[in-house]
């Protein structure tokens, strides 16, 4: 029976928002060194927290990812055609792409895709609260008392933002302008997504956000960063 009872505790125990957070920040540094190595270790890492979390959002998440589409073809093309090496299609001399950039391209976009899931990640176990508290925490040595509130609130409203502001492009692009051409669909599109956004900002500056006095996370919790770059470092051989 006590064995039982600790292993639901274990199950039901969470990291401090702030904790949360310095994690996320020593794991989007780890995928920028974009080491292959790391790239597995957190494509595995990111599938056991979804799961263990059961899959929150996860359609969100594919949406997010789709929206970047074009960021991540450009990233492909970019490295595929820019960076010297092996060329993979001979015969088309300098139009192929090589080897070597569509390997570092290929691996920039795993790791782009990895922090943008950990991030959809923690928006989806964190309360907005929490994350507004450890926001502020996180900020105490460099700004003051207002400051720090202002900094929190408009970082989340940012964060909670993108997946609307796309969906919001998205329908814009759908509507159909039979007389508008060129600069005057352009326009027409922009205008549509600036008054979609303004009424967003309508709604979220009555939002009420509640936060709870912040307490200090346990100190065993800071173990978890230090451990995460020990073996960020390790992997990448630093």
């Amino acid at each position: 029976m006590a064995s039982a009872t600790g292993l639901s505790g274990m199950n039901n125990y969470r990291l401090h928002p702030l904790v949360r957070i310095v994690v996320l920040l020593v794991f989007i540094a780890g995928m920028a060194l974009a080491h292959p190595l790391l790239l597995i270790g957190a494509s595995f890492g990111l599938l056991l927290a979804y799961t263990l979390a059961g899959f929150p959002a996860l359609g969100g998440l594919l949406r997010m990812v789709i929206r970047l589409r074009w960021l991540l073809v450009a990233i492909l093309v970019v490295y595929g055609w820019w960076t010297p090496g092996e060329l993979l299609w001979p015969e088309l001399d300098k139009f192929s792409p090589t080897r070597q950039g569509l390997g570092y391209g290929l691996v920039r976009i795993v790791a782009l895709v990895c922090i943008v899931s950990a991030v959809h990640y923690l928006l989806q176990v964190t309360e907005r609260g929490q994350l507004v508290s450890a926001l502020m925490q996180l900020s105490t040595p460099f700004l003051g008392p207002l400051a720090r509130e202002r900094f929190a609130v408009r970082v989340l409203l940012t964060l909670e933002a993108v997946v609307p502001v796309q969906a919001m492009l998205s329908d814009a692009l759908q509507q159909k302008t039979e007389q508008a051409r060129g600069l005057s669909r352009l326009v027409f599109h922009a205008n549509a997504v600036y008054s979609s956004v303004l009424a967003q900002a309508d709604k979220s500056a009555s939002a009420v956000i509640d936060v709870a006095e912040p307490e200090a996370p346990a100190a065993f919790e800071w173990l978890i960063p230090l451990l995460l770059a020990a073996l960020i470092g390790f992997l990448a051989g630093l």
